[in-house]
């Protein structure tokens, strides 16, 4: 007999291939939510710097950065103190940022280099350039907007002269605005009460009482554990898991986690697209308002698909589920999308309890933003932080890091914010949020509710891929 297939060590062929690939799936996984963790962090903080600084042109027209040697400069102040020079500089020699890398030039071949931009009036109320500062070969000149091909340069991105650091931010955020970062961290916990509320009531509709209390504890479980997942939604996977052994409805339990999730999605882009509609003249806002109108309008039409017959028999779907694999699950998914289908009015109150959930969640934003003073009109948080939310949600990337950044800095650049402040603003909303999140850990200990098995792991992933189709 060969000792190798009687060894009780070996392993069947078709066996470990899939143990293999299932490691090498979990490490690849692993590796592209830390990457763009780090690499996203890594360029927002190269763009940061600690103390204030500016653009100042040299004795060759070159612009060069300089630390401020003064606490509170304005851009609109006539002189700036500058570290390593005694005299102050002058204005007219402290630039904006450009907001592009080269311009077309009337009369030259081909485009030049844009060393900077003179910036004058409100940056967020139709700033005006004055002068744009090109690269020659000696240098750098001055020249007219009336000098670039067409004769006319709209500013797409207004850089302030003064690029605030990060000491200023935490100097007017621990002194003179400390009553708005307060604020921010107060109003934060409605959003776990209404939203125990949400899922106590969907549960309810599928036959699943487990108590009002119960389900905040789960919620509060669910937020805790989310801290340590990828994106800010993978604390469901803990509510789904415990809330489907309170009932022997499994799949019904896990299913009404994902509508949860899926109602208060879709009224934060409700909300963002209202309050971005009311705000079209903005060119941001208008781009927000058009994507939240099309995502919406997806939504609408994939709910009638699904709920009328004749179009399920046309778009094919009644097929489709039918070949789906785990049809267990998938049955019973669908069986509980038609439960709420008779419970319209259920569904409603559900959507219209999140709207003062994301309201809580702007309003922390928005006094967080006010605290560290950044320059963003108060309507217009209310357009751009559903987005930077949104974009955390995408669980690619531990609490959103690099992600939530990216768009917090592209919303809010065009209004005269710096990286530093748009940096600012999503650290506050992450960690005000992660705050609250870790007070879960009563509860966690309280109730013992542990981390999952592999098995445990396992039975609710199948239950999530068959809500999920």
């Amino acid at each position: 007999m060969d000792e190798s297939s009687s060894s009780p060590s070996s392993i069947p062929p078709t066996q470990a291939p899939a143990s293999v690939s299932k490691r090498i799936s979990k490490w690849l996984k692993f590796s592209l939510r830390w990457g763009v963790a780090v690499i996203g962090i890594w360029w927002v903080i190269s763009q940061m710097s600690i103390l204030d600084k500016v653009l100042v042109v040299n004795g060759s027209g070159v612009p060069v950065p300089m630390t401020l040697a003064e606490p509170e400069a304005q851009d609109n102040q006539a002189m700036f103190r500058v570290v390593g020079t005694a005299e102050p500089v002058p204005r007219d020699e402290v630039i904006n940022k450009p907001d592009r890398k080269k311009v077309q030039v009337e009369g030259q071949a081909g485009e030049v280099k844009l060393l900077g931009l003179d910036i004058e009036g409100d940056l967020n109320r139709e700033p005006r350039v004055e002068r744009l500062l090109i690269e020659t070969p000696t240098g750098g000149r001055w020249i007219t907007p009336s000098q670039i091909a067409g004769g006319v340069y709209a500013v797409k991105v207004p850089y302030p002269r003064v690029d605030v650091g990060v000491a200023r931010l935490i100097r007017h955020a621990s002194s003179k605005n400390l009553y708005f970062l307060i604020f921010a961290i107060l109003i934060f916990p409605l959003t776990f009460i209404l939203t125990a509320m949400r899922w106590h009531e969907l549960l309810k509709a599928l036959d699943i009482h487990i108590g009002l209390m119960r389900a905040f504890t789960l919620t509060m479980v669910g937020a805790f554990y989310n801290t340590f997942m990828p994106g800010s939604t993978g604390g469901d996977f803990f509510k789904a898991m415990y809330a489907s052994r309170q009932t022997p409805h499994r799949t019904r339990a896990v299913m009404s986690v994902v509508i949860d999730r899926v109602i208060g999605l879709i009224a934060l882009i409700i909300l963002g697209g209202i309050a971005a509609a009311t705000q079209w003249n903005v060119p941001q806002c208008r781009h927000i308002a058009i994507a939240c109108g099309v995502l919406i309008t997806g939504v609408v039409v994939g709910v009638t698909v699904f709920y009328q017959p004749f179009l399920h028999r046309l778009c094919g779907l009644d097929w489709i589920i039918r070949h789906l694999p785990m049809q267990k699950q998938v049955q019973n998914a669908v069986q509980v999308m038609w439960i709420y289908r008779q419970r319209p009015v259920l569904v409603l109150l559900a959507l219209l309890i999140t709207f003062p959930v994301h309201m809580a969640v702007i309003c922390s934003a928005m006094f967080s933003g006010m605290a560290f003073g950044l320059p963003l009109p108060a309507m217009y948080y209310w357009a751009i932080v559903p987005v930077i939310v949104l974009s955390g949600s995408i669980p690619i990337s531990p609490q959103g890091a690099g992600v939530m950044e990216y768009f917090a800095i592209r919303l809010t650049e065009t209004r005269g914010a710096t990286v530093s402040q748009a940096f600012a603003l999503t650290m506050s909303i992450r960690l005000v949020q992660i705050l609250w999140n870790l007070t879960g850990v009563y509860f966690v200990l309280r109730g013992h509710y542990h981390t999952p098995t592999e098995t445990e792991k396992h039975e609710v992933e199948v239950d999530m891929a068959a809500a999920a189709v």
